[in-house]
């Protein structure tokens, strides 16, 4: 099990909104309420029987599964009615090393669980014929290369033959599972195409409801002319006429029953027996009539789905989340009409750092548990922070998921338009309940909110930095990223058989909260910096820049450079970006990471690249368990304020004291956080500070010293030595002086 109290499983389903899945999942809810285990609901929005390419990426929340936070995982098999995309999902948790069940279906290699749609027949057929006494029954069914289509028929024909009555080809119709089927079969026998038996069984209700509704058109009248059986109850028969007598299919016994398993493989418990036979819900389409407790539940939910859809329609949630001209003003808007949610207990929404600038091949590439995201509360239920909470993607939430409290059963679906994915948000609830067709409504007017506001983000930016050349960025005269890769390719192809060419990317600003609109002006402003400091390196070393995407840049030079001199770059890198004046105030310390290879003349640039994206990833992630300290948020304001400004006098106690802090707590936590006491970071700030000043300014060693919060320069100097191993001034001039005596040829990289 993973390290939290509660175990946490996994549900893979689709369109969970509907009935059939909610009395599915109110079962698995159930009984993990009453384990104590929490369960992450995985749905998809539209669920299209045929692949669909605008709304294709919405299955890519299914990629979470690969989380390490869940010890199980179960698949509502029959939900996934598009043939690739269950075979997708397969292939997504056959490396999954923790209990699976598969609901529905009899799949090899895995614990499959199902209700029994032959008995539940054969119950139906008894029904007819030992209550009603009826001896002529047809059955409509799904198509007939379907198992389940044929089981339905197996479980009448059994009946029939036991009770000697007849029943052949001629009584078996064919169809498809959907309503148009039953309006067809209606159409035979109102034109007597088709001769009319006592009673039709129907697969589902959906098939039943347009056989009856066809009916009633005309002057077949039932129950006297004939009678109606459906099957599975999806709660919608108010809305036909008469209330039509349909069969319980025992769907909320199964969900129980693979959440028992799962709990058996965690603890060694025994599974215990669990009886997943249906049950009859008589109405007026046979003799017996309404059962009316039946119908009052039926009713009572109906009316309160009606009470939020009058609501909705009469509120103006979507005029008010389409006029939102920042992610602040968004996250208000969701707020204020989060009322609109039947029952939930708590909204989150999850966007991946870059949703603001999100191209369709982001949305598509391959799954990265260490993609960055970030958190913002909507409601909750406890009183929870309203800062952004920062994670990784393959942590399905922040570890402290704000105001959650501590039981979770969450709703996890997509956020995404037009084929670019934005992020998911997480609905909450504290009591085995599930979401229903009017959240799907108040969903899509979110996502529609959510694509306005970033083409007005687009807009913006377009205002702000012109357009886009074809080789470079003029907001920043970086090249973009079709320039540099063509650049990279010139500088590789002049590579002699044993040279290779160093590439440094770097990303900076992560966890930091770049996707908002009103600090738009602010993210050009800090990019014209961070340019300014990669060109300034880039001279140094003879190289050239770019910016790939939104906090995502390279350098590469050309020339003899050894895995010293790389790491002399490096730093240098670090060093002048982390402190330059705005990034320090805006973004603070630990946002900035980078990679490096070499490469050489045959290797495949867009591999390189996609390789330097994932080791940053890599480091990303380890930045990201750190992070989920207690206290790492707090401390980071203390540590963030010490780098901005080390030369001030900084003192354990004092620092306790302006940020309400005890003592001795401060100085064990801070290095249990941190991994560095606070006496040894503090020095560490303060070289940190003199090699950004002997970097990007001409003054003299006794003034850096000063500006350091230094009194003694000869003890600067001493200690400048003893953490970098260089004087102040064969730091400031290193990769200068190297690159003079070396004579490396030079490369032209004048702008094309």
């Amino acid at each position: 099990m993973n390290n939290n109290n509660r175990p946490l499983i996994g549900v893979i389903t689709a369109r969970a909104s509907q009935s059939e899945q909610r009395q599915l999942l109110r079962g698995i809810l159930s009984k993990a309420d009453e384990l104590g285990i929490d369960v992450a609901v995985f749905s998809n929005v539209y669920n299209f029987v045929e692949y669909f390419a605008d709304v294709e990426v919405e299955n890519k929340i299914y990629e979470l599964v690969h989380s390490e936070r869940l010890d199980g995982v179960i698949i509502t098999y029959e939900s996934l009615i598009y043939p690739d995309l269950r075979q997708n999902i397969l292939d997504h948790i056959k490396e999954l090393d923790i209990p699976i069940v598969i609901t529905d279906a009899e799949t090899e290699g895995y614990t499959c669980i199902n209700t029994d749609v032959k008995s539940d027949f054969r119950d139906i057929a008894r029904h007819l014929t030992d209550v009603h006494g009826f001896r002529d029954i047809d059955i409509i069914t799904g198509g007939a290369e379907y198992e389940t289509s044929l089981l339905r028929v197996e479980g009448v024909r059994e009946i029939m033959e036991e009770r000697g009555l007849p029943f052949g080809d001629d009584n078996v119709i064919y169809g498809n599972f959907w309503t148009n089927s039953g309006k067809e079969l209606a159409e035979e026998y109102i034109s007597g195409k088709r001769r009319l038996p006592q009673a039709v069984i129907c697969a589902n209700d959906y098939m039943a409801f347009g056989l009856i509704d066809k009916l009633f058109d005309h002057d077949l009248t039932l129950p006297d002319d004939l009678t109606v059986i459906g099957y599975e109850h999806i709660g919608e028969r108010i809305y036909h006429s008469p209330v039509l007598t349909t069969y319980q299919r025992n769907r909320a016994a199964i969900g129980a029953k693979a959440v028992m398993l799962i709990w058996s493989k965690l603890t060694g418990t025994p599974v215990q027996e669990t009886d997943t036979s249906g049950y009859m819900i008589t109405g007026d389409t046979c003799s017996c009539g309404v059962d009316k407790k039946y119908l009052r539940e039926e009713l009572l939910e109906i009316r309160q789905i009606k009470n939020y859809n009058d609501m909705n329609f009469c509120g103006n949630f979507e005029q008010q989340s389409v006029a939102c001209q920042s992610i602040s003003d968004y996250i208000r808007a969701l707020q204020d009409f989060s009322y609109l949610i039947r029952n939930v207990s708590g909204i989150y929404l999850c966007l991946h750092e870059d949703w603001c600038t999100r191209s369709h091949k982001a949305s598509i590439k391959e799954f990265s548990n260490n993609e960055p995201m970030i958190c913002y509360r909507i409601i909750s239920p406890e009183k929870g922070s309203d800062e952004p909470a920062f994670f990784t993607r393959g942590d399905l939430y922040p570890s402290e998921l704000p105001g959650a409290g501590n039981k979770k059963f969450l709703y996890f679906t997509p956020l995404f338009s037009e084929g670019k994915e934005f992020g998911h948000f997480i609905f909450q609830y504290t009591t085995p309940d599930t979401y229903d067709s009017v959240m799907i409504d108040w969903l899509k007017i979110s996502v529609n909110a959510l694509q306005v506001l970033r083409m007005k983000n687009d807009i913006n930016t377009l205002i702000e930095c012109s357009n886009l050349s074809e080789y470079h960025d003029t907001a920043t005269g970086l090249y973009n990223k079709s320039g540099f890769t063509h650049e990279l390719a010139g500088a590789c192809k002049k590579l002699g058989e044993q040279e290779k060419l160093p590439v440094i990317m770097i990303r900076t600003g992560i966890y930091s909260d770049d996707s908002r609109i009103e600090k738009k002006n602010l993210s050009v402003r800090l990019d014209i910096e961070i340019s300014e400091c990669l060109n300034h390196i880039a001279a140094d070393i003879g190289g050239f820049c770019g910016k790939l995407s939104e906090k995502l840049y390279t350098l590469a030079a050309v020339g003899e450079f050894t895995e010293e001199d790389i790491s002399l770059i490096m730093d240098r890198l670090e060093v002048i970006i982390s402190h330059a004046p705005l990034y320090i105030q805006e973004r603070g310390i630990d946002t900035l990471f980078m990679a490096s290879r070499l490469i050489s003349a045959d290797e495949n640039i867009d591999e390189c690249i996609s390789a330097l994206s994932e080791d940053i990833n890599m480091k990303i992630k380890q930045l990201s368990d750190e992070r989920h300290h207690a206290y790492y948020k707090e401390y980071l304001k203390v540590r963030n304020s010490m780098y901005c400004d080390p030369g001030k006098e900084w003192d354990a106690q004092k620092t306790c004291r302006d940020f309400h802090l005890s003592y001795g707590h401060f100085r064990a936590t801070y290095k249990d956080v941190f991994g560095i006491s606070f006496h040894q970071d503090l020095i560490a700030s303060r070289i940190a500070m003199a090699k950004y000043l002997l970097l990007s300014t001409t003054i003299g060693i006794p003034a850096i010293s000063f500006k350091c919060g230094y009194t003694d320069e000869k003890y600067f100097m001493r200690q400048f030595r003893q953490l970098t191993g260089n004087t102040p001034n064969s730091y400031r001039n290193s990769l200068s002086d190297k690159r003079r005596s070396e004579k490396r040829r030079p490369y032209n990289h004048k702008r094309r």
